[in-house]
């Protein structure tokens, strides 16, 4: 699957950005969002090493779910790291599986 460069919530884009070299706030996560900036960021390099393309959409998946939660006002669930993970790992098959 690829990652997109933007995707609308309610009125507002949100920019994706993927690089090697993206700063997050903590050095121990892939990936990191904020709704005020319509921002995710997601790391493609982890300590030196590529990061595998699907573990790159699991982290876009968990950073979306992040953005709708806080877009919602559900800051509290968009907190809930299991909450969200999970969350995320069923929208991702949802998507992944859907018949047309």
């Amino acid at each position: 699957m690829k990652i997109p460069k933007s995707f609308k919530i309610f009125a507002s884009t949100v920019n994706i950005t993927t690089d090697d070299n993206i700063r997050l706030s903590n050095d121990q996560v892939l990936g990191d969002c904020s709704f005020s900036d319509l921002q995710i960021n997601i790391c493609t390099e982890y300590k030196g090493d590529k990061v595998e393309s699907s573990t790159i959409v699991d982290t876009f998946y968990h950073e979306k779910i992040h953005i709708i939660l806080d877009a919602m006002g559900e800051h509290e669930l968009s907190q809930k790291e299991k909450f969200v993970e999970v969350f995320a790992r069923l929208l991702r098959q949802s998507d992944e599986s859907a018949e047309f």
